[in-house]
């Protein structure tokens, strides 16, 4: 199945599911579950936690299915849905004042090393400027694809199960966002 048709075929079945056809959104669930799962992971280690919580996505990504705008891929849409959903879970578990036992080690690490310099403050926030333009700068298919990669550490397989394109069309767009990006940050530099 080509993009354009799986795409197309997405389409379909989300404007049945806005039709009242609820119980075709088992599909969606199904395709996009080991996606959620692995990002859910990231954040929460408790089996029965991350299952709640990708529940949790997968309501509230139902909820607003009608705010989804048919223009990019579901799969894009669910993926940025889901990693806002862990983010707020995760300031919410620090607000809750967690246990040090709970914490993450290099949650922990990060906390006693502060090498930092005055300047470095700076420094790293004009790098991460530089970094968030050059990302938004980039032809969006390559983006996408290399912040699943090194952003949220996708593997190769996922990305391509979730979006059905191929490993070695998603290898060549990572390699050119890395060309792409290096060009707009060597310009910054110099």
């Amino acid at each position: 199945m080509t993009d354009a048709s799986q795409r197309d075929s997405e389409f379909e079945l989300i404007r049945a599911i806005l039709a009242g056809e609820g119980s075709s959104y088992r599909v969606l669930v199904e395709r996009y579950s080991a996606m959620v799962f692995h990002i859910v992971r990231r954040f929460e280690k408790d089996e029965s936690e991350a299952e709640e919580l990708a529940q949790q996505i997968f309501i509230k990504a139902y909820e607003n299915l009608q705010k989804f705008d048919m223009k990019a891929v579901f799969s894009t849409w669910l993926y940025r849905l889901a990693m806002n959903h862990c983010r707020d879970y995760a300031k919410n578990i620090r607000r809750g004042n967690k246990r040090f036992s709970e914490l993450e080690p290099e949650f922990i690490e990060r906390s006693l090393i502060d090498e930092r310099t005055p300047y470095s403050g700076i420094e790293l926030r004009e790098w991460q400027h530089h970094l968030d333009t050059a990302l938004e700068c980039l032809n969006k298919e390559y983006a996408d694809v290399f912040l699943w990669k090194y952003r949220d550490g996708l593997s190769y397989e996922v990305i391509s199960e979730q979006t059905g394109i191929s490993i070695s069309a998603l290898k060549v767009r990572v390699h050119r966002a890395r060309k792409e990006l290096k060009q707009r940050l060597d310009k910054k530099v110099s």
